[in-house]
């Protein structure tokens, strides 16, 4: 939140209060002018694009030297107006922590060179603080600190760059001023390392990667067999007609594989720790990102079991996190575990056994809609939220607390009404989605539905006040 600029005039801070991101700030971030300097170059030498290579011609001594010379002055002063543009940008930016006794504190934020802005933060409302590290900035010893607010990515803040050290420690601070922070003795005058939880290594989790792709991959090879037996019994014709399908069948094993490597690459060395206020999950192999999650903003989980993975026993945990910046995702609690552990994790951050309970399945009728999997679709119904479970080869079980369900509601499609079927919903915030009871007869979908309305409505209600 920004507030006025009366606010700051009257306790206006001096440069000497004011902390300074770290001084390789603006070279990190010129990056973002280098596609203008680019454009300008090209424009400025426009009527000589065709002597390009007088690069080549001036190591070997062929160059016109009134080119060189001109390219090596434009060169000069761009970086010098990029330099120095980068330095003044970074001496008019500074963070404060202000503390002033009479109520939460502040994290006072300004920056820009020449259309100045002053933020003001209250850390009270702050939702999550994480320390993460691009590539460039992990080289250089720097981290980006990333606050997120109650009302998402509009509302976050990201002090970057900081030395590690530094961010560790603005971090600790602002927690001290956040409303589940602990008791003020846990984190001043002593540094509490976060208890570690779990870990996943390499090798599993490119194991697990592989075998979720398998299906694409298999394909692949399907269709290589394919040819060379074409090839082989076929016409030149037929074997053509299977060739015809290299383009896109290599373009889809190459968004596969990019896939692949972008999972592995996020997920290893992979961490989860245990902090005062909740969890915070440590990962990364290039860029690393280090995310805190408190438990009570936890607003859905899943346990998602892949076919392959079921043979080995293996389960993934992902939650959505209410107030999240990125609030279209869910975040990966534990990208791959022994079943037993994944049942643990969420037992331990929502209480919830998902496998206990009695399991609520759909009825026969549902097998016109989901052939396959009709026989996996059911829900359970706890104390204070409610798991569906769906899926034949990917099997997976989401929890939704009643307390955080915004509507309820019972959706029936043309087909759905031809059959005497419905879905009850339970819609929730971005992130996870609605979660449904799929295909259920008309009469349990309306009494299910009135069930869910009744749990939500008295988990939202206020405790009544005692007498007295």
């Amino acid at each position: 939140m920004t507030e006025s600029a009366p606010a700051y005039a009257e306790t206006e801070l001096s440069p000497s209060e004011m902390h300074r991101l770290h001084p390789l700030t603006p070279f990190l971030r010129s990056w973002r002018m280098l596609g203008a300097a680019t454009a300008i170059g090209f424009g400025f030498f426009r009527d000589d694009l065709e002597r390009l290579k007088f690069f080549w011609d001036a190591l070997r001594g062929d160059a016109e030297l009134s080119v060189l010379f001109k390219a090596a002055v434009v060169l000069f002063v761009i970086a010098a107006v990029l330099v120095t543009g980068a330095w003044l940008s970074w001496r008019a930016t500074g963070f404060a922590i202000v503390d002033d006794g009479q109520g939460p504190g502040r994290l006072r934020f300004h920056r820009g060179l020449f259309v100045r802005q002053r933020s003001q933060i209250r850390l009270n409302r702050v939702q999550s603080v994480d320390v993460n590290q691009p590539l460039f900035a992990r080289v250089l010893g720097l981290a980006v600190l990333q606050l997120d607010m109650a009302a998402g990515d509009d509302a976050s803040v990201s002090l970057a760059y900081l030395s590690v050290k530094d961010a560790w420690s603005v971090r600790e601070e602002i927690i001290r001023h956040t409303p589940n922070a602990p008791e003020v003795g846990a984190l001043v005058g002593e540094h509490r390392e976060d208890e570690l939880v779990a870990q996943v290594s390499t090798t599993r989790l490119v194991q697990a990667t592989l075998l979720e792709s398998v299906s694409v991959l298999a394909f692949f090879v399907v269709w290589i067999v394919a040819v060379v037996v074409i090839g082989i019994v076929g016409s030149g014709q037929a074997l053509l007609a299977g060739l015809s399908g290299i383009v896109p069948v290599t373009i889809a094993i190459l968004v596969q594989l990019r896939k692949v490597l972008a999972s592995i690459l996020r997920d290893a060395d992979f961490r989860l720790y245990r902090t005062p206020t909740g969890i915070r999950v440590s990962a990364g192999l290039t860029s690393t990102v280090n995310r805190t999650i408190d438990t009570d903003r936890i607003q859905g989980v899943r346990l998602e079991e892949p076919f392959l993975w079921r043979r080995l026993g293996w389960a993934r945990v992902e939650v959505d996190v209410a107030g999240a910046a990125d609030s279209t995702q869910a975040a990966r609690l534990m990208p791959v575990a022994d079943r037993p552990a994944a049942l643990a994790l969420v037992r331990s951050v929502t209480g919830v056994d998902l496998d206990a309970g009695g399991v609520r399945r759909a009825g026969r009728r549902a097998r016109s809609l989901d052939p396959v999997g009709w026989r996996y679709l059911g829900v359970v119904l706890h104390e204070h939220g409610a798991v569906s479970l769906r899926g034949r080869w990917r099997r997976s079980r989401v929890y939704v607390p009643y307390a955080r369900a915004q509507s309820v509601s019972v959706r029936q499609g043309l087909v759905q009404r031809r059959l005497g079927l419905a879905s009850a919903s339970l819609d929730m915030p971005k992130g996870i989605g609605s979660w449904q009871a799929r295909h259920r007869d008309v009469a349990e979908a309306a009494d299910l539905v009135a069930e869910l309305a009744g749990r939500a409505r008295a988990h939202r209600a206020p405790p009544a006040r005692g007498s007295g």
